[in-house]
C-alpha cells in the first residue's frame, strides 16, 4: 500500500466521519402530522391523554382495540365507553347503525373528529359546516365549556393554526350543548360568536358525544398552559366506573408491519452506519480489486489436427481409389469402439461373441449376426467397390446409433 494511498483514504474516512457527526448532531424536525396515535410524542400523538386516562381511570379499564367496530361489537359482553379520536372516523352505514344500537342498550360512544360520519349525523339529525372569519387571517380557536361548574374564568385558547368545524343545526330536544368555541379575535379570554363543536345526546339507554376539534386532545394543547383541564373536565361526562375501550383501527398514525430496511432509514444512527458500510464496502472492492487484479491473458488452446490428418489420409486413398483400405480402416476402428465401449475381444467372433455385442449395444442377434457376416465377407475378398464401402458405412452408423 503506497503513502498516497494511504492518504486518500485517510482523507475520505475522515470527510466521512465529519458528514455523519453533522447529520446526527442537527437538531431533528419537529413532525407535525396529525397521528393521534398513544404512541406518539410528536405535537399531534395522543400519548399524553392516553397516559393521563390511565392513571386517572385505572390501567385495567383502559383497553386497546384494533378490530373494526363492526367486527368488535359482535362480542355481547362488549360494554363501556367507545373512544374515537382522529381526524375522520369513516363509519359506514351498517358500522354506524352496530354502535347506535350497542349505545341503545346502555353503552357510551365519544368521538372526536374533524367531521363526523353522514351515517351517524343523518340518524342523530345534525348537520355540520366548516367556519371561517374571513376578517381574521388567524384560525387559532378558543374553547369553553357550556356548565358553569365546569367553566373556566377564561376560555382555553389553542395555539394553533387549525380548521374550524361547528354543528350548524342540531336538535335541540334531544341534544344538549356541551362546549362551544369561537376564534381569536384579539381577546383569547373571551368567546365574542360561539359556536358548537361539543354536544351530548341521550340515545335508548346509553349516551353519545361528539366533539369536532380532537386537536384539544393532542399532546400540544395538553401541554401548553392549563389547556389539560379542559380536556379533563370535558371528559368528566364520561361515566367513572365504565371501561373505556380505546380504538386504534381508525387513527393515521395506526402501527403496521414495517420492513428491516425501513426501520433502519428512519433511525438517524442506523441509516448513517447501513450507509457508512455500504461505502466501506465498495471502497474496498475499488482499491483492492483494483490492487490485486491482473489481466488474464488469452491462452489459445492447441488446435486439434486429428481431423485434418484423417481428412487428408481418407483424401489420398479415395484418389487412389483403394476402397479396401478403407473398409479395412473403418472395420477396425469399429471394432477398437466395441472393445472400449462393451469391453469384448474382437479377435474371436464366435456365437458368443455374437450374443454379448448383440446384449450390450441392445440391437437383435439378427441384426448382430448379419452385420459381422458382411464385416467377414469384406475382410476375405480382395476386391472391395464404392457401392460395398458406403453400404459397410452405412451399416455400421445404423447400428452404433440404434446403441
Amino acid at each position: 500500500m503506497t503513502t498516497k494511498f494511504k492518504v486518500l483514504v485517510g482523507c475520505l474516512v475522515l470527510l466521512f466521519a465529519m458528514l455523519i457527526y453533522l447529520e446526527t448532531t442537527e437538531k431533528e424536525d419537529i413532525n407535525w402530522f396529525p397521528t393521534y396515535s398513544k404512541k406518539d410524542k410528536i405535537p399531534y400523538g395522543t400519548f399524553v391523554l392516553y397516559n393521563t386516562l390511565k392513571e386517572s381511570r385505572g390501567a385495567e379499564n383502559i383497553v386497546d382495540v384494533n378490530r373494526p367496530p363492526f367486527e368488535v361489537l359482535q362480542d355481547s359482553s362488549f360494554e363501556g365507553t367507545y373512544f374515537f379520536i382522529n381526524t375522520q372516523v369513516p363509519f359506514d352505514e351498517a358500522e354506524a347503525n352496530r354502535l347506535l344500537k350497542w349505545v341503545t342498550a346502555g353503552n357510551t360512544l365519544f368521538v372526536a373528529s374533524n367531521s363526523m360520519p353522514e351515517a351517524l349525523l343523518d340518524t342523530l339529525n345534525l348537520e355540520t359546516q366548516a367556519y371561517y372569519d374571513l376578517d381574521n387571517l388567524e384560525n387559532k380557536p378558543v374553547l369553553q365549556l357550556s356548565n358553569p361548574a365546569l367553566q373556566r374564568k377564561n376560555a382555553y385558547y389553542i395555539d394553533l393554526e387549525i380548521g374550524a368545524t361547528e354543528f350548524n343545526e342540531i336538535d335541540t330536544l334531544e341534544t344538549v350543548v356541551v362546549g362551544e368555541f369561537d376564534l381569536n379575535k384579539g381577546d383569547t379570554t373571551t368567546l365574542e360568536e360561539p359556536k358548537t363543536h361539543f354536544i351530548e345526546q341521550a340515545f335508548g339507554e346509553g349516551k353519545i358525544y361528539l366533539h369536532l376539534m380532537p386537536t384539544a386532545f393532542t399532546n400540544y394543547n395538553m401541554l401548553y398552559e392549563y389547556n389539560y383541564r379542559y380536556v379533563e373536565n370535558a371528559l368528566r361526562y364520561l361515566p367513572e366506573n365504565e371501561t373505556i375501550y380505546w380504538d386504534d383501527h381508525y387513527k393515521n398514525g395506526k402501527t403496521v408491519q414495517q420492513s428491516p430496511l425501513y426501520i433502519f432509514l428512519n433511525n438517524r444512527y442506523l441509516k448513517w452506519a447501513y450507509y457508512l458500510l455500504i461505502i466501506g464496502v465498495l471502497l474496498w472492492v475499488i482499491f483492492e480489486g483494483k490492487r490485486k487484479q491482473r489481466a488474464i491473458p488469452i491462452v489459445k488452446p492447441l488446435s486439434n489436427k486429428t481431423l485434418d490428418f484423417t481428412e487428408t489420409i481418407a483424401g489420398m486413398y479415395l484418389d487412389k481409389m483403394d476402397h479396401r483400405s478403407i473398409a479395412f480402416h473403418q472395420i477396425n476402428h469399429f471394432f477398437e469402439f466395441l472393445r472400449s465401449e462393451y469391453l469384448v475381444n474382437t479377435g474371436n467372433r464366435d456365437k458368443q461373441f455374437l450374443e454379448k455385442v448383440s446384449l450390450k449395444s441392445g440391437n437383435s442377434e439378427e441384426e448382430t449376426k448379419n452385420l459381422f457376416q458382411f464385416i467377414d465377407d469384406i475382410l476375405s475378398t480382395g476386391n472391395v467397390s464404392q457401392e460395398i464401402l458406403l453400404d459397410l458405412n452405412k451399416r455400421i452408423e445404423q447400428y452404433k446409433s440404434t446403441t
